[in-house]
């Protein structure tokens, strides 16, 4: 076990990793990770456990061999790859040399990952497996189109890539001359015992302003800009998180997030450099970035993690499923829909500081079975708590997860903000907030629009390349405008209301904000998605995409037959059920906010569609030009 509570170390540390060299002396034996060995979803898991002895060889060996093919201060280099050991202990190497990771999603298009790597500089770049080589040699074959920023005009070049690593075997490509004599593996490297065990020296000028790396946001408005991150940034966020108590003591952390984010990145640094340990997802496809979803909720179960990090999006599915089994016919049924509506009069009253009903309360402790069977089927027998982070979370999920007992803590931050800047902790809650600011963090709210503004020692330092944007988001005196609309109570919890630029104007000139208002589809488990509109118009309307898996168990247990081929989004049952949620929502607003009109869509928005980001958001302006013709069929 590591020694408990070691963080104080990051306030003398300069760098990452000075850090991870620290905790890696205190105790070599101890478990910085672990994870599944396993060849498909069903199959056995054999949990493997990696010490700091195992992993200081690994990252040392990786130093040795980019500081022999010229990486050291300053040198950006790319890594595209799924969180995985080979992802962190390539990061660890590059910063012991002093260069930047440039942190690129698995599941960006060829062109999008040549932008990043044209806009970065970096001409080294680290893959995960096949997928990824065929984008790489795309890149190496064709022009990539480089889209119009600030000053810059688009144009069209040739990406250049001077050196490949691979994180699983592949065999070289030949045919491509480009890399062909600078194409190495992961296992050659870290078993290449003419690589020293012991890591190179950390460069004396490297500090805690030096750059770490520049992570790039999603691009939901366009192109996306590289956040220019620092050490110090890293080192103080990490030590915010440690001090308020979201992470703990020896806790282990499960890590599935994708390390291209930055509240990933939060929670791998936490694994590396403080008394917290890993848990990460077993690689199922091993030429394939696409992740397989069943088998994450199988190890996230397995593992008996601690902590579950995760975007709101899994949350929401957890319970989407839970809902969707109680309406199943049958005692099984029968017992969980009461179960469940028990458990949600007892956290009405216990939030409201209600007295329970003793019928109520007798109940809720006979349910304990069903509500322990249905967490340790979710996540284990071990959680503490879940941290939610990435995007809203609608506290109805929140209060759902406390009837059972489990729960979620909603944080807040930014890229920019590297990451965390607020967390609601397991002692101290609000649902409907973000929590409390971190130590050494000031917020003020605008009083004109309400919009909130941080500064403090994690805040980034600007974005490479966009002097404009940098100077329309980050005061001269550190200030960085978040763009996001809130308030912060007299207990000091922060409230977000909404993003500036994404309220709704109506043609009367009601502001709407659009995501309190999706939320509140959250708890329906036959809905997937929920795109609010009403940009200029005399009402408001939705887009709405099916949750088919729940859709078709509803169907199946009032003994409604569909077949695979069946257009669930034309079914009469279906449609009348939707306008019935609709109906309910539209009792919950104001006049002016109420949806008019719905239209129920064929398609679910997905990462692979083009229609989510990678961290799941939905990408507002392609779902419109997708979507425009059903638009304005609602305002014929």
């Amino acid at each position: 076990m590591k020694t408990p509570s070691l963080y104080k170390h990051l306030e003398s540390c300069h760098t990452l990793g000075h850090a991870f060299l620290q905790v890696a002396a205190v105790d070599p034996a101890a478990t910085v990770l672990r994870y599944p060995l396993a060849s498909s979803p069903e199959s056995t898991r054999i949990w493997q456990t990696v010490s700091y002895a195992e992993m200081l060889q690994k990252v040392s060996r990786i130093a040795h061999f980019l500081r022999s093919k010229g990486v050291g201060s300053g040198t950006p280099v790319a890594i595209i790859s799924n969180s995985r050991l080979e992802w962190m202990a390539t990061d660890m190497a590059i910063q012991l040399l002093g260069g930047i990771t440039v942190s690129i999603y698995q599941s960006l298009t060829p062109e999008e990952v040549g932008f990043i790597l044209y806009d970065s500089g970096a001409k080294i770049v680290c893959i995960e497996n096949q997928e990824q080589l065929a984008k790489i040699d795309w890149l190496c074959s064709n022009d990539c189109t480089i889209p119009e920023r600030e000053k810059q005009a688009a144009e069209s070049t040739r990406i250049p890539i001077e050196l490949v690593v691979t994180f699983e075997s592949l065999a070289k490509n030949d045919a491509n001359t480009t890399y062909r004599d600078a194409f190495f593996t992961f296992t050659e490297i870290t078993e290449d015992q003419t690589y020293p065990d012991d890591p190179p020296p950390i460069p004396q000028a490297l500090n805690r302003q030096s750059t770490s790396t520049y992570v790039y946001t999603s691009g939901t408005t366009g192109p996306p800009k590289g956040v220019i991150q620092s050490h110090g940034n890293h080192l103080v966020n990490v030590l915010q998180a440690s001090l308020c108590g979201v992470f703990g003591g020896d806790t282990e952390l499960f890590l599935y997030l994708p390390l291209a984010h930055s509240f990933a990145r939060l929670i791998y640094h936490a694994g590396f450099i403080t008394s917290t340990s890993l848990v990460l997802p077993a690689v199922i496809d091993h030429k394939s970035s696409r992740l397989d979803l069943s088998s994450i909720a199988r190890d996230i179960r397995e593992s008996n993690c601690e902590v579950l990090p995760s975007v709101p999006r899994l949350f929401e599915k957890m319970a989407a499923a839970v809902k969707a089994k109680a309406t199943t016919k049958g005692l099984q049924g029968y017992l969980m829909r009461n179960c469940l509506s028990n458990a949600e009069r007892i956290q009405h009253c216990r939030e409201r500081g209600l007295p329970e009903p003793i019928g109520s309360s007798l109940l809720y402790d006979m349910f304990k079975p069903i509500r322990l069977k249905i967490c340790g089927q979710l996540f284990g027998d071990s959680l503490k708590h879940a941290i939610s982070g990435g995007a809203r979370l609608d506290p109805s999920i929140i209060r759902f997860f406390d009837g059972l007992g489990v729960t979620v803590c909603e944080g807040y931050g930014l890229t920019e903000t590297a990451v965390a800047t607020h967390v609601n902790v397991p002692s101290s809650r609000k649902i409907g907030s973000v929590g409390r600011a971190f130590p050494q963090l000031e917020v003020r709210i605008n009083p004109h629009d309400s919009e909130i503004s941080v500064r403090g020692p994690n805040v980034a330092h600007g974005y490479l390349n966009r002097p404009k944007a940098t100077a329309e988001s980050w005061t001269d005196d550190g200030w960085f405008h978040t763009g996001d609309v809130g308030r912060v109570d007299d207990d000091g919890f922060l409230f977000i209301t909404d993003r500036k630029k994404e309220l709704v104007i109506t043609a009367g000139g009601k502001k709407i904000p659009p995501s309190s208002i999706e939320g509140l589809f959250k708890s329906s488990s036959l809905i997937s998605h929920a795109f609010f509109y009403g940009e200029g118009k005399p009402y408001c309307v939705a887009l709405l995409t099916l949750n088919e898996p729940e859709v078709r168990i509803s169907l199946s247990a009032l003994n409604i037959s569909v077949t695979e081929s069946d257009t669930l989004s034309e079914h009469p049952f279906v449609t009348s059920q939707i306008e019935r949620v609709v109906n309910e929502i539209n009792s919950k607003l104001a006049s002016y906010e109420t949806i008019k009109k719905f239209a129920i869509l064929s398609e679910d928005f997905t990462i692979e569609n083009g229609l989510l980001t990678p961290t799941l958001k939905m990408k507002r302006k392609k779902i419109t030009e997708r979507f425009i013709s059903e638009i304005q069929k609602l305002y014929e």
